[in-house]
């Protein structure tokens, strides 16, 4: 029976292959690699090179990292500064600084008694080469000019030509003066500021011995301002020299005071027609009406300084009641009052609206002679005002510090304050005023007011006021 098993094939007698076809196979895939790298080649170089530029990229924000967080690890506040200091300078760029806040404004006044210059007062200037000097005047009271803003002095005399005669004779209706202009020379040199020429005197050499004092106050101290007068030579387009129909405005950083000078009367030759356009006169009408140009000025506070009253006598006159009354009426701030050649109380005022005028009736001689020993007697008026950082203005402090004359003739004819007048002074004055009797005197006139001790009248500014 013959076998159904495969039969095995010897190994000799499988199918062969041939070595050929493996070769040209080997030919055609190493050509085609060669080809084929040729043509990628572009591709594969930029592949390449986004591989290298992320994998530095990565490795520098690795870099970094490690970095702050050696950083953080060792200064665990460094972050927190990092984030302030940026804070810090957005906020320096913000930040706006902040205006300084308004401060109130102080001004000092003060103002002298009356400048009389009888002729023995005149001829104690008189120098050997035959000019003046009246520097001796005023030295006894130097601190309390230099302590003020604003230095007033009432000018009881005019200053004309030397050929005129410098002697006082009499008219028609009082003794007529006339003065070196030395006299303004001294009062520039220690310092005073406003010069009130409205009284009584003005006219006592003419309208060209008033010019001749203008022309000279203008040519030398062209900022001093006369008050109350217009110069007669060029009453027409100098306005610097025509306080009559202007005002006189003080200012100091922004703080405004007008100053106001009338006159009740003049002793030469009244014609109120031709001379008020020369000198201002006290009338209701003429004070009306400065007060309200000083209030279209914008001022802030007014001060009157009116020449009035009775001479001789330490109670107001009538016509010192009726102009206080209309002054502080019209919301004046504070009088000067002056001419009657010896001192007059002080006192608080208040009108219908409750504003408060203070009020010096007279501040007397400061300097003078051939007067009784009260007339030898006269005040250095001193006055605070204030404007305040809301742009309110006010009174705040008032005194007086009484001075007396020494009349020797030369140069001793002068006037000290009342604390330095002792007795080897008194003994040099021909009037006889002793030490304690001028305290006395002005402890009469100033009432409670007056401190003998420190030689101070002093206003209580907290007074009600009359009402008038």
């Amino acid at each position: 029976m013959a076998s159904t098993q495969p039969k095995h094939l010897a190994p000799n007698s499988r199918p062969r292959k041939h070595p050929i076809l493996f070769i040209l196979l080997g030919i055609v895939v190493v050509a085609g690699l060669v080809v084929g790298e040729y043509y990628a080649r572009p591709y594969l170089s930029s592949f390449y090179q986004q591989i290298r530029g992320n994998s530095q990229v990565g490795n520098t924000q690795q870099s970094t990292s490690a970095t702050d967080a050696a950083t953080s690890s060792t200064d665990p506040n460094a972050a927190q500064s990092e984030k302030q200091a940026t804070a810090d300078d957005e906020s320096a760029e913000e930040a706006v600084p902040e205006p300084e806040p308004a401060q109130p404004v102080r001004i000092e006044a003060m103002m002298i008694g009356d400048i009389l210059m009888h002729d023995a007062l005149v001829q104690s200037g008189a120098q050997d080469d035959g000019s003046y000097n009246y520097d001796f005047l005023y030295e006894h009271i130097r601190p309390y000019i230099d302590a003020a803003d604003i230095r007033i002095l009432n000018q009881e005399t005019v200053m004309a030509s030397p050929d005129n005669g410098f002697y006082m004779t009499n008219g028609a209706m009082g003794p007529i003066m006339n003065s070196p202009t030395a006299l303004a020379d001294s009062e520039a040199r220690f310092g005073f500021n406003v010069i009130l020429n409205a009284h009584n005197h003005v006219f006592d050499q003419g309208y060209d011995g008033l010019a001749h004092e203008m022309d000279y106050w203008k040519a030398n101290y062209p900022n001093i301002p006369i008050v109350g007068v217009n110069n007669p030579h060029h009453a027409e387009g100098d306005e610097s020299q025509n306080l009559v129909d202007n005002i006189y405005v003080y200012e100091k950083d922004g703080f405004k005071i007008a100053l106001l000078n009338h006159t009740y009367d003049t002793n030469e030759h009244p014609n109120y027609e031709t001379d008020g356009k020369f000198c201002s006169y006290m009338t209701e009408e003429k004070v009306r009406a400065d007060v309200q140009k000083a209030r279209d000025l914008g001022v802030d506070l007014i001060v009157a300084c009116p020449h009035w009253g009775v001479q001789y006598t330490t109670e107001p006159s009538d016509e010192e009641w009726t102009f206080s009354k209309l002054y502080t009426e019209l919301g004046v701030d504070l009088i000067f009052g002056c001419h009657p050649h010896i001192l007059q109380h002080v006192e608080m005022l208040r009108n219908a609206t409750g504003h408060k005028t203070v009020c010096y009736y007279s501040l007397g001689n400061y300097v003078a002679s051939l007067m009784s020993p009260e007339c030898l007697i006269g005040g250095i008026a001193r006055a605070t005002f204030v404007k305040e950082a809301d742009g309110t203005a006010h009174v705040e402090a008032v005194s007086l510090v009484p001075t007396v004359i020494c009349n020797t003739y030369g140069p001793n004819m002068t006037a000290f304050p009342i604390l330095d007048y002792t007795w080897d002074i008194a003994s040099m004055n021909s009037s006889g005023m002793t030490p304690e009797g001028a305290q006395a005197f002005c402890s009469e006139v100033f009432g409670a007011g007056y401190d003998p001790a420190t030689g101070v009248y002093t206003l209580n500014m907290a007074d009600e006021g009359r009402l008038v």
